[in-house]
């Protein structure tokens, strides 16, 4: 899957109900402030929201460095300096994203 398909499969879903609730935050903050149990249920919402959008991303990301990788392998060999490049960065993907799900 290239790069223009993996854009193509953004989660509008989840855009759009970070989104929302981002509207409904402030709407609650303005109203009731930020020490009311609506606002800060909202954040908490939105917060596992937005974490679960930056997974999604982080795991598109790995896959394509994924592809990338097999691509630059097959093309130039296992020992090439540009195979050596990629499986760097797709290991760095991969760490980067274990300290994500780390966090949790």
């Amino acid at each position: 899957m290239n790069t223009i398909e993996h854009f193509q499969c953004e989660n509008i879903d989840l855009l759009m109900e970070i989104f929302d609730h981002k509207v409904s935050l402030k709407e609650v903050y303005t109203q009731k402030g930020p020490a009311s149990s609506d606002y800060i249920s909202l954040s908490i919402k939105l917060n596992l929201l937005i974490k679960e959008y930056f997974e999604e991303k982080t795991l598109n990301l790995i896959s394509m460095s994924k592809d990338e990788l097999i691509e630059v392998w097959k093309q130039k060999g296992f020992k090439h300096l540009d195979t050596i490049e990629a499986s760097q960065k797709f290991d760095e993907l991969i760490l980067k994203y274990q300290k994500l799900k780390h966090i949790d």
